[in-house]
């Protein structure tokens, strides 16, 4: 009897050394009140426990307390599964254990800054992640949504293209002393080589002049057979023109150049001979002129733009333009 008291004994005591020594946890949803700029007590009281390790460094006057937290689940029985039962029901449980490192200043012993082990692993993958969504924020214009009109869930996914329309009014007279009207289609692509707030795009525009060219009656006299002739005398008349720029855009501004490809009728002078008298059809002449342009972008929508001619005919223009692809 004495034998087997001592061996019970024994067997109690082996199982006492067996057990498992773990760290004490805190939970992710403490770890969501703390922020930055709190005591080393405040982030004490929050957690629960104290640090499980400290660490100093003398270098950047600061230290990092560390933490351990696990993940809230719950356990349902195998029968609750799919079932309502098993959104809240069951029994709670803790699991994945992972390590929090916070950083506090020596100086005001407050808290600078935290991060987990996950963190550490997939810091590339959140700051590339993080740069994304810090992008849709700045950068409204460039989202777009996808999917049919009637889905529940809309899906926005970053969009470099541009499409809309596009109003142009020239700041000079024309030949004809008239003002050009011009109206049409733009297309713009944004590259994002730099940061957030900066970037480079290409642009172009196909435009229409609803302003006519004014046609005179001029009378001639024919030495050839005698007569007064009467012809249709007119300014060089412009009918399309296709602006192409490369622009840097800084927040809403835009600095471009680029040049305007133009085409209209090649017209006639009062002064011009006879025989070079009488109505052209179709587009006679194309020529391109360099320009420069600054213009603003209102909520990535509206822009408004400003353009100047290089080639020292000094033609300004003002256009208004609308995106609907946003």
């Amino acid at each position: 009897m004495k034998n087997i008291i001592t061996l019970l004994i024994i067997a109690f005591a082996f199982t006492l050394t067996a057990q498992e020594s773990i760290p004490e946890y805190t939970t992710i949803d403490k770890l969501y009140k703390v922020s930055p700029g709190m005591t080393e007590n405040q982030v004490t009281t929050i957690l629960g426990i104290p640090p499980y390790d400290v660490y100093h460094d003398v270098a950047n006057n600061c230290k990092v307390l560390v933490w351990y937290y696990r993940h809230k689940h719950h356990a349902i029985p195998s029968q609750q599964q799919n079932t309502k039962a098993s959104l809240a029901g069951g029994k709670t449980t803790y699991i994945n254990a992972e390590k929090v490192y916070m950083t506090f200043s020596e100086n005001d012993k407050k808290l600078i800054n935290y991060f987990t082990d996950q963190g550490k692993k997939r810091s590339i993958d959140l700051i590339n992640a993080g740069r994304q969504l810090q992008e849709v924020c700045n950068d409204q214009g460039n989202i777009s949504i996808k999917g049919k009109s009637n889905d529940k869930t809309i899906i926005r996914s970053l969009n470099h293209h541009r499409y809309g329309a596009f109003l142009k009014l020239g700041l000079d007279k024309n030949p004809d002393n008239k003002t050009d009207v011009l109206v049409g289609g733009q297309y713009r692509f944004i590259f994002k080589p730099y940061t957030n707030q900066k970037s480079l795009s290409a642009e172009a525009k196909l435009l229409f002049n609803f302003t006519g060219k004014d046609v005179k009656k001029q009378d001639y006299f024919n030495n050839d057979n005698g007569n007064l002739e009467q012809v249709d005398v007119w300014s060089d008349h412009l009918i399309i023109s296709v602006p192409v720029y490369v622009s840097y855009n800084y927040k809403s501004w835009s600095v471009g150049a680029g040049f305007h490809l133009n085409i209209g009728n090649e017209g006639t002078s009062e002064e011009a001979d006879i025989d070079k008298q009488g109505e052209k059809e179709g587009y006679d002449n194309a020529f391109a002129v360099p320009v420069i342009k600054l213009a603003y972008n209102l909520f990535d929508k509206f822009n408004i733009e400003y353009n100047y001619d290089l080639s020292g005919s000094s033609q300004q223009s003002l256009g208004v333009g609308y995106y609907w692809n946003f």
